[in-house]
Order: structure tokens, then sequence, then C-alpha cells
């Protein structure tokens, strides 16, 4: 599925072209938003992002990419440092993943309640 404009996801889910752009610019990874206005486009994983946002009336998660600097004490958690939030944070990844992940980018989530803010893996899509 190659890149859509945001104005026909917009009309496609029944939602205000303002909301679209404000939910494409807080919710979805840099990589996934190109261009400027009414010329927003949108990448494959942010159309999945961002169609089930505007479905879902509740609070979506933020999602992010970085690099994952080092394993953590806990073997269910890295560190991942993101340009965006400026500082390494702990990310809980499946347990099959550890050891696998020392450099390389991943997709994370950050979900935030009245605790805090926590960060957790979120797994690529596959295209087929």
């Amino acid at each position: 599925m190659p890149k859509v404009l945001l104005t026909k996801i917009a009309e496609e889910y029944e939602t205000p072209f303002d909301e679209a752009l404000m939910l494409a610019q807080t919710k979805l990874p840099k990589d996934q938003v190109t261009g400027k206005g009414k010329r927003t486009w949108i990448g494959e994983q942010g159309q999945a992002i961002i169609g089930a946002t505007l479905m879902i009336d509740e609070i979506t998660t933020k999602h992010y990419k970085g690099i994952v600097k080092h394993e953590a004490p806990n073997p269910r958690f890295v560190y991942v440092y993101h340009k965006e939030i400026k500082k390494k944070v702990p990310v809980l990844i499946p347990r099959k993943l550890s050891g696998s992940l020392v450099n390389k980018e991943i997709m994370f989530e950050a979900i935030e309640d009245d605790k805090g803010i926590s960060y957790r893996y979120v797994k690529p899509k596959r295209n087929t």
C-alpha cells in the first residue's frame, strides 16, 4: 500500500481535515508524515495508526522510532534513545527479542497514565 493523502483518509473516516492533521502530527513518527497542509502524505504504517485513531474516540498512544542503546538489567527491557524525546528511556519488549535488538531501530509507543509515562515495543507491520 503506497502513501495516501491525508485529505482522502479524513474523507474516508468522515473527520474534519484539521483534526486529522493534528492527530497525524502528534501521534505518528516523523518519517510517516510528509508534505504540508492539504498536501500531507501518510506512509503505510502511519495509515494503520491514523485509521485506528480516527475510528476510536479514546486517547491513543504516541508512536516513536529510536535506536536501542543497550539492554537493561531486567531482560524484558532495553534502553532506547530518541531525538524527539531527547533522553534514553526504558522500553518493554517481548521476552523472545531480548539480546537481539542492540544497535537496531525499533518502533515504540508512549503510554501515559496516573503513575507516569511508560514505553512499549510496537511490532512492525508486514507487507503482504
